[in-house]
């Protein structure tokens, strides 16, 4: 019997142990998302998520004005990366400059 993709694709991730990869990364792109809305597309574009460790999403900067700007604008970036997740994952942004 044949079954949509939609059933057997959550399945072989879960069987291939990925689940967790899979999430991180959609959080990277939830922030690329957030960061332009909430910053303007030129100052996200200096931006870069990089990875989530213990809820903790680290965040590239091009320079520490840019990091200004995203400490500024952090609870807001935050609450709507979570807000699109529909779960409250991110709990803080760290900045590498």
């Amino acid at each position: 019997m044949f079954q949509g993709i939609k059933n057997l694709l959550p399945q072989s991730i879960q069987r291939a142990g990925i689940t967790r990869q899979i999430g991180a990364n959609l959080i990277l792109h939830k922030y690329e998302q957030a960061a332009r809305e909430i910053l303007g597309k030129e100052i996200s574009r200096q931006t870069k998520a990089m990875y989530l460790k213990n809820n903790i999403l680290s965040v590239a900067c091009l320079s520490s004005l840019i990091m200004q700007e995203l400490q500024y604008r952090e609870k807001e970036i935050i609450e709507q990366i979570n807000k699109n997740m529909g779960a409250n994952i991110v709990k803080k942004l760290n900045y590498l400059n």
